[in-house]
């Protein structure tokens, strides 16, 4: 569909907050050399192992990779770049202007890890009322507003900036109608956290039926888990199409992704069961390896090559333009 959005993905910005300095010299070596075809493989199973992998800051490399996305039959990004992942509002309006796309910024906070000490001690009202500035009026001086409330990041264990934050989410979102994409708590160490993480926001008054979480298929949620979210009232989002199989480290914990016909299957039961109006999809590019200049499926991916496989495997045009148009459309919308 010409209409169709590309969901959580980020166009520019800085996820160094992952990388560590490797003890060993040659170790060293790989972590500081550019991305490169010759690298690329171990880059790929070590994704945080290398600082120009986790760099997304080349404005014409995004303008160019977003263009492949609107060629592919795409019109709207929804751009998760959050205040501690180096935002760049004039950035991502210059890149809209480029191509012509509609970019759709995020507000909120990310990992308590990638935030500055200035933020970190702000309370939570000076939280909320910064995401409710971003929303109504713009971005610092930049006059470029925010449309959704996310990636709000959360670790696990939770950390006491992250629960502010989860609270200055819902509480903004009751002032602007905004939706709140959140990055949640890993099942590896907790399974029950996530649900936590919506409590967090329930008692703060968010409209769960405006909340996304993230993640469902790179960190390996359990189906209970997934269907308690969706009777919750949430949205569950399988954002991570194109990266199969790859068993990668997350701050020192393994993640194993499934292929892309492993999520459409799972997302087809979930259909089945009533629950189409609450799932969305998306490619979260966060990494150079995985844009199509390094060998990546880039952000056009799900439009190419898995929206085929959605129909080989079964799903008709309808189910597909409920997932790439219609649960978009009906969640971006600011209703206040």
């Amino acid at each position: 569909s010409k209409e169709a959005a590309a969901g959580a993905l980020e166009l520019l910005a800085d996820l160094s907050v992952f990388f560590k300095e490797p003890a060993e010299a040659s170790a060293r070596e790989i972590a500081h050399q550019p991305l490169s075809l010759e690298n690329l493989y171990i880059v790929r199973y070590n994704c945080n192992d290398n600082l120009d992998n986790l760099r997304l800051t080349d404005e014409n490399l995004a303008v160019k990779e977003a263009m492949r996305f609107k060629l592919a039959g795409g019109c709207t990004i929804v751009e998760m770049s959050s205040i501690g992942l180096s935002r760049d509002p004039m950035g991502l309006a210059r890149i809209s202007r480029a191509t012509g796309l509609n970019i759709i910024m995020g507000t909120g906070f990310y990992l308590c890890a990638s935030q500055s000490s200035e933020t970190m001690a702000m309370t939570e009202g000076e939280m909320t009322k910064l995401l409710i500035k971003d929303i109504k009026e713009g971005a610092g001086n930049s006059g470029v507003r925010a449309g959704v409330i996310g990636e709000v990041g959360v670790n696990a264990p939770i950390e006491e900036f992250e629960r502010k934050s989860l609270r200055s989410a819902a509480s903004a979102q009751q002032e602007t109608g905004a939706m709140i994409n959140v990055h949640p708590s890993h099942p590896i160490v907790k399974e029950e956290l996530v649900l936590e993480n919506v409590g967090i926001l329930k008692e703060t008054g968010a409209d769960l039926t405006r909340v996304v979480i993230s993640h469902m298929d790179c960190m390996e949620f359990s189906s209970e888990i997934i269907h308690k979210l969706l009777d919750m009232g949430c949205c569950v989002e399988y954002d991570t199409f194109g990266i199969e199989g790859i068993y990668t480290p997350y701050f020192g914990l393994h993640q194993n992704t499934p292929t892309d016909k492993q999520r459409i299957q799972d997302i087809m039961r979930l259909i089945n069961g009533g629950y189409i109006e609450q799932i969305t999809i998306a490619t979260d590019r966060c990494n150079k390896y995985l844009l199509t200049s390094y060998g990546g499926g880039g952000y056009e991916h799900i439009l190419r090559n898995d929206v085929p496989l959605m129909k080989t495997l079964g799903m008709t045009e309808k189910q597909i333009n409920t997932l790439l148009v219609e649960n978009p459309k009906r969640l971006l919308a600011l209703d206040k």
